[in-house]
């Protein structure tokens, strides 16, 4: 009873002395001035050249939720700045954007790349330096292995092949399939990827021709293909090659079925000579209401295009994940490893071990009179 007493006695007096030293610890704290310098986020994704239309409204989305971000006390009091950056969806340039991001400008993370290519050439710096990538829109299966701070909140190219593949074969039935894709890797993947699941289905490819990225005569592919006894076209390009071939494939009456990738999501697509009636897949976005109603209010247009809404939920899964554990690239890493259902304008977000998202849906679409509209089976 004697020793208990005695430790009360102890414990009593260190509670005297703790409440002796606190306000003076307290009066530190409160005098202490907070941190508000900002915090540096990089962007990197087409304005120029190829898909710069998808990537313009989805730096126009990053910029809407920086705002929002900003107005609410940023990121622990300190404002979110973000540093854009031009990758013209060229591997070259997007590295050399990447560099100066991470080297020069010394960002936090990066949002981005857009195009496959340019995450795969800036994934090894950002590796080295610590530097976590958050890509909206690179989709090609070579990112899943990208490296450990390499995240996506869309789809890979395995399901979509997989996807557009099915979709040809079973809901239009056809059975003989012509293939014109760019060189590049995003295309030249998913052509690779249609192919093998259409032949497992039964189909049978009959045609495969190719184009440089920047080739704006297409004639002489598609001659062959018209030749061939095609029933169906898949055309997975980039912008320049698309233009040039829907209305090339239009002057050759080349009256083929035709299904293009999520990229033809792009105003100039849409409204392009010889788009009527080609269909294309699309990540399957809830698209919440207040968040469309709010970008199409400030952009103007009638739908939201493709990957807009992932560029809104990535700056704001970086944001969320940086209010946990700081600005420190090692620690954004590991707590991106376990986001499970963010609940985002795109739809619930879980990552998997790759960084890859844990489900993926997709839905086929159809331009009609210039309008992006969910395909309806005849």
């Amino acid at each position: 009873m004697a020793g208990l007493s005695a430790l009360l006695l102890l414990g009593a007096g260190c509670s005297q002395q703790t409440a002796q030293v606190t306000p003076q610890a307290n009066n530190v704290a409160v005098n202490q001035p907070q941190d508000t310098t900002p915090i540096k986020i990089g962007w990197l994704s087409p304005l120029t050249g190829d898909l710069a239309g998808v990537g313009t409204a989805i730096k126009n989305a990053v910029a809407m939720g920086v705002k929002e971000i900003n107005a609410q006390g940023g990121i622990n009091g300190r404002p979110l700045d973000i540093v854009y950056e031009d990758s013209a969806c060229d591997p070259k340039v997007a590295s050399a954007a990447g560099s100066k991001l991470i080297n020069i400008e010394k960002v936090t993370a990066i949002l981005g790349a857009g195009c496959t290519g340019e995450t795969l050439a800036v994934a090894p710096m950002a590796e080295q330096n610590k530097v976590v990538m958050l890509s909206f829109a690179s989709t090609g299966p070579a990112v899943t292995t990208a490296g450990d701070y390499i995240f996506r909140d869309v789809p890979s190219d395995s399901y979509v092949g997989k996807y557009t593949a099915d979709f040809t074969f079973n809901t239009l039935g056809k059975k003989k399939a012509a293939i014109l894709f760019s060189k590049a890797d995003f295309t030249e993947q998913i052509a690779n990827i249609f192919t093998d699941e259409f032949k497992k289905l039964g189909g049978e490819i009959v045609a495969t021709e190719s184009a440089l990225q920047t080739d704006t005569d297409l004639r002489t592919q598609l001659t062959k293909i018209k030749n061939s006894g095609a029933d169906v076209l898949f055309f997975p390009t980039y912008t320049e090659n698309t233009l040039a071939g829907l209305k090339q494939a239009k002057d050759l009456n080349l009256s083929l079925p035709t299904l293009g990738i999520d990229g033809f999501d792009d105003p100039k697509v849409l409204s392009a000579v010889g788009a009527e009636g080609v269909m294309y897949p699309k990540p399957v976005s809830q698209e919440n209401a207040e968040f469309k109603t709010k970008f199409l209010a400030e952009n103007g247009g009638d739908s939201i295009p493709v990957y807009v809404t992932q560029g809104y939920d990535a700056l704001n899964i970086l944001v969320q994940t940086m209010k946990k554990v700081g600005t420190s690239g090692e620690a954004i890493k590991n707590e991106l490893y376990n986001v499970k259902n963010y609940a985002g304008v795109s739809g619930n977000i879980s990552f998997d071990k790759n960084g890859d998202l844990e489900k993926s849906e997709y839905e086929m679409m159809i331009i009609k009179d210039g309008k992006s509209l969910k395909y309806q089976a005849q």
